[in-house]
């Protein structure tokens, strides 16, 4: 059976919401829920944080391995394709999944989709929903292969290359396998990621008002709460 790992990708650095991994979301560290969803993800058998050597870090990095996590800290700040690399390097999976440590919004449902993609096409190396923009931003997320996260590590020399070195797996169809997922109806005009303190405010709203400890509302939630308030 084809096991999967997966990967987020976070830092503690942020100039616009410091700390952001660690900012409490309904009593929760926002991490903790980014984790709680990945684990509803049929299929994952273990989830890593990729994150850098920085100091500010060590409070999200004591977190996560007190969670169960494996952890992998790259020196370089910028060096994606490293940092990835080397979370998976030594670890069991070839199929990744791959999230940003900015969306506590990610709809497990929507994970499932993908990954459940990636099983059955079998040698795709690039599955995303951020090709075709339909999902609202803060649900994107990559389901890469093993070996096209270490192609990149092992070729590419540029950094914008290796600090977007999906993009650049995404790019080059004609080398890697690319699949897109889309969602039936556009909803690429929400913005649900954490990347300004507005941003915080909203995801704060949105979590004091759908979520209940031991469930896991999604996409459908959301904009059904939106929709009541009048902003759908």
């Amino acid at each position: 059976m084809t096991e999967i790992l997966s990967i987020i990708q976070a830092r503690m650095g942020s100039s616009r919401v410091p700390g952001k991994a660690m900012v409490e979301l309904a009593g929760k560290p926002l991490i903790w829920h980014m984790i709680d969803r990945l684990r509803r993800v049929s299929g994952v058998n273990e989830i890593v944080l990729a994150t850098t050597g920085d100091p500010r870090n060590r409070p999200m990095i004591e977190f996560c391995e007190g969670e169960g996590l494996g952890v992998f800290a790259h020196p370089k700040e910028d060096d994606l394709a490293g940092r990835v690399a080397g979370a998976i390097a030594d670890r069991a999976g070839d199929v990744i999944l791959k999230v940003g440590g900015d969306c506590p919004l990610i709809d497990p449902g929507v994970l499932q989709l993908m990954t459940d993609r990636a099983l059955a096409e079998g040698g795709a190396d690039f599955i995303s929903n951020r090709l075709e923009w339909s999902y609202p931003l803060g649900l994107s997320a990559d389901v890469m292969s093993r070996g096209s996260i270490e192609w990149c590590d092992e070729n590419l020399t540029s950094d914008e290359d290796r600090e977007f070195f999906a993009t650049y797996v995404r790019d080059h169809p004609d080398q890697f396998k690319v699949l897109a997922i889309k969602n039936d109806v556009d909803l690429s005009h929400h913005g649900w990621t954490v990347d300004e303190p507005e941003d915080l405010v909203f995801v704060r709203r949105i979590f004091d008002a759908l979520y209940r400890e031991g469930e896991c509302f999604g996409m459908s939630d959301v904009l059904a709460f939106l929709d009541a308030e009048g902003n759908g």
